[in-house]
């Protein structure tokens, strides 16, 4: 039977991207999908072949928010960046999020709601409607459930009631393309594990040629480029690790989005660009020096590639973390030297049970079940 699926995300940009797990299947199993969410998600959604129905503000993209938060991660630490961003921000946003999808699916009823973990404004609407709805993790899972009583719950309880919800505010039932244990370390009873899925990418004519170098894969990811506040903190850290890799003799490709103008390459084997079909070029690279994300992880394991994390914000740190104590890499803390970086980026390299250890890694994600969206609607 075909199922009208509405799947919404929130303005981050690397945010559908890490919904292609639940995207990729529901296309497949022939359910017509509608991606409800703000304006800047047009594109993807047109790339997806999904409909397009905007919902929400681009509001992350607002210099206001970005410098505050940025200030807020500067001077105070990544704790109180969480509570501020997830505990406050999304928390205040919501309601204009769950005024759009109460007239949209008022019009259009669908018959499941698949909504980012950080969508609270969703979750909130399908509540109003009695509509079936999950909640995608899109790597900030576990940073929600952490805060979730402290802040995000008590920020939520008076526009859950403007809406007649009297009952606590609670995150839907989870779905997450990784095993549970890796990133949580309580996992939610409500949670199931399902198999990863990513976009097509586009060939990759790009790779340097054949070499008895290794060849190593650099990225910190989108947010943090896209944030003015931060932008001289990464940059200063992209430079380091150039520096490190330069002094490592190996091949090198450096992806710094809207920075790679910024950098100078200290040597001609590191080439600087500003994005590349990351998930493609994993299967190729000897090691990845990455900011943590939830999705550069994962891209990591599929390709087999062991890591070395430089976390930065929000979920980052503690996800660099995890992969470290799986023996998946290593971890340093994002003041590391370029002495430090390169230490780490040789020992990576040097060490096999580490890339067994990915390549065990990669099995077992390989194995987690298929989702099969369809009986999500009944719940699990």
């Amino acid at each position: 039977m075909t199922l009208r699926i509405a799947i919404t995300a929130e303005p981050i940009p690397s945010h559908v991207s890490a919904l292609d797990f639940v995207i990729g299947p529901a296309l497949e199993q022939g359910h017509d999908v509608a991606l409800h969410a703000p304006l800047m998600f047009r594109r993807e959604a047109r790339r997806r072949g999904v409909e397009f129905h905007r919902a929400g503000t681009d509001w992350t993209c607002d210099p206001a928010v970005q410098r505050r938060a940025s200030e807020i991660w500067t001077l105070a630490g990544n704790a109180s960046f969480n509570r501020y961003v997830f505990g406050r921000l999304w928390p205040e946003r919501a309601e204009a999020k769950a005024r759009d999808l109460i007239t949209a699916w008022t019009r259009a009823r669908p018959d499941l709601v698949i909504a980012e973990c950080s969508d609270l404004g969703a979750h909130l609407a399908a509540k109003v409607l009695g509509l079936p709805v999950v909640a995608a993790d899109n790597g900030l899972g576990p940073v929600l459930l952490d805060l979730w009583d402290t802040d995000v719950a008590p920020a939520l309880t008076l526009l859950h009631k403007r809406y007649g919800q009297d009952d606590a505010p609670v995150l839907p039932a989870l779905l997450t393309p990784a095993p549970l244990p890796w990133f949580y370390a309580d996992p939610p009873p409500a949670a199931r594990a399902v198999r990863r899925t990513v976009a097509p990418e586009r060939p990759d004519p790009w790779l340097p040629p054949s070499s008895a170098r290794p060849l190593v894969y650099a990225s910190l990811g989108t947010l943090t480029t896209a944030m003015p506040g931060l932008r001289t903190v990464v940059g200063d850290l992209y430079r380091e690790i150039m520096a490190a890799l330069a002094a490592v003799g190996c091949d090198a490709i450096v992806s710094a989005g809207g920075l790679a103008d910024e950098l100078r390459s200290p040597d001609l084997r590191i080439r600087v660009v500003r994005h590349v079909p990351q998930h493609a070029l994993l299967r190729h690279a000897d090691v990845f020096v990455t900011h943590g994300g939830r999705a550069s992880l994962l891209d990591a394991v599929q390709g087999a590639t062991p890591v070395l994390g430089l976390g930065l914000l929000a979920d980052q740190p503690a996800n660099t973390a995890a992969f470290a104590r799986l023996g998946l890499g290593r971890a340093l803390h994002r003041t590391a030297t370029r002495e430090e970086i390169a230490g780490a980026v040789t020992a990576v390299l040097d060490d096999s049970a580490r890339s067994a250890a990915v390549r065990a890694a990669a099995a077992e994600l390989s194995r987690l079940p298929p989702l099969d969206v369809a009986e999500l609607r009944n719940g699990w």
